[in-house]
């Protein structure tokens, strides 16, 4: 009887386990699925990328990016120095933070033409000292000048500085002061590039100038003496091989200018060019084979190998303010047809000389700042911006004894004013009915 009903017992449990089974499998099959998706689909999806596949898949993308890093790295392979790295790493990264900004100026004056920032740093020559302060308003350098009305030049991590009517001069990277020398003759230009070559231009021993171009240990490598021009500006070329230098002399009673391009490794120029009747007071290389000249009614271009240079007139407009942008190879002129320059045109052009933007400014232009398209200008104590397409983009109040403006964004700069280097953050342009009116 027991047996009996143990095997009935059991044949009931198989039974009843055999249907909880088969319910226990639907149901959770039912509950594992995959957005309504049954889960034997599912997992078969899953399957469908083998690791071989996706093995495959990784490694592409590696290269895509690998290949966007090195396209990046050879763009910007002369910022990509040993120097630049190191200083990025101590200075932005690290942090060495200062109390932020707006800092005093160290001495009593600084000229605008004395203010740039490079990198985001900012570099300055003021009657006493030469200073770098970095991102966070903190003091980097702080370099005792041996002259009181210095002149600098800058390019990216390197800068010049010389006494206008005196022979000493000094080197200076963005956190030292690496040379102090002492020019055979008074210095009336110079330059520097941002692997460290230098030229000075100096009184000639019996020519007019002469120019003397160093390496970075400060080795004498090129020599030429001008016998025919005083030389008034000098501009080197992005690598330091080669240098447009400007020069002036008297014709007749009229202005003559003087333009050559040298070689440092050649003894003759390669190209030179007359300009009659005009001064040319300032020139910059904006591409790795083309110089800007700008003078008084005009400015040129120089590119290395054409007969003659280009000329961009002013069409009898007065030169109200300029700015170069090497970075983008481009440069602004200011120009306006009243005299005292309150209203003026900002007009982009290329290195070729070919007009990119034209911009009606109602507003004056005591300082001009490029970066990449947008075009800023400093009135008195605002600061208005433009975009790409010649539209008004932003504008803030620059502060008190405002005199120069640099662009380091579409919406932020740095000003630099009688007693302060401030950071200012540009709002949106507001379009007023007069705007509209137009």
């Amino acid at each position: 009887m027991y047996k009996k009903m143990k095997g009935r017992y059991e044949k009931r449990r198989k039974k009843v386990k055999g249907r909880y089974e088969d319910r226990r499998r639907q149901s959770d099959r039912k509950v594992l699925s995959y957005e309504d998706m049954p889960l034997d689909d599912y997992e078969q999806e899953k399957t469908d990328l083998s690791p071989k596949a996706v093995k495959k898949l990784v490694l592409g993308c590696c290269a895509v990016l690998l290949a966007g890093l090195l396209v990046f790295a050879f763009a910007n392979r002369d910022k990509l120095t040993w120097d630049n790295l190191s200083m990025w790493w101590n200075y932005d990264v690290l942090g060495n933070a200062g109390k932020g900004y707006p800092v005093n100026i160290i001495g009593s004056d600084v000229d605008a033409r004395n203010f740039t920032v490079n990198q985001g740093r900012i570099a300055y020559a003021s009657d006493t000292s030469f200073v770098t302060l970095n991102s966070s308003g903190s003091e980097v350098a702080n370099v005792q000048l041996r002259y009181s009305k210095p002149v600098m030049k800058s390019a990216e991590n390197k800068y010049l500085t010389y006494g206008i009517g005196e022979s000493a001069y000094q080197i200076q990277s963005f956190d030292k002061n690496e040379f102090s020398g002492e020019a055979e003759n008074v210095i009336y230009t110079g330059d520097i590039a941002s692997n460290g070559v230098y030229c000075l231009v100096t009184e000639g021993n019996g020519f007019f100038s002469q120019l003397s171009v160093f390496d970075k240990n400060n080795n004498r490598i090129f020599k030429y003496s001008f016998s025919e021009y005083y030389i008034t500006s000098v501009s080197l070329n992005r690598d330091g091989t080669r240098c447009v230098a400007v020069g002036m002399t008297s014709d007749n009673g009229a202005v003559k200018t003087g333009v050559y391009v040298l070689d440092f490794h050649q003894e003759k120029p390669v190209s030179k060019y007359d300009i009659s009747g005009d001064a040319v007071m300032d020139s910059k290389y904006i591409g790795s084979n083309r110089a800007v000249l700008i003078g008084e009614k005009a400015a040129y271009i120089v590119h290395e190998g054409d007969k003659e240079v280009k000329t961009v007139s002013y069409n009898d407009k007065l030169l109200v303010n300029y700015c170069f942008n090497p970075s983008g190879n481009t440069f602004v002129l200011a120009l306006s047809a009243s005299g005292d320059g309150r209203t003026c045109r900002l007009l982009s052009y290329s290195d070729g000389g070919d007009e990119r933007i034209s911009i009606d400014n109602p507003h004056g232009a005591e300082s001009v700042s490029v970066f990449k398209n947008s075009i800023a200008v400093l009135d008195g104590n605002t600061v208005y911006s433009y975009n790409g397409a010649g539209e008004p983009a932003f504008s803030a109040y620059a502060g008190t004894g405002s005199k120069s403006v640099v662009l380091t964004a579409d919406n932020r700069a740095y000003v630099l004013s009688i007693n302060q280097v401030r950071s200012i953050e540009l709002e949106e342009y507001k379009r007023s009915a007069s705007d509209d009116s137009k």
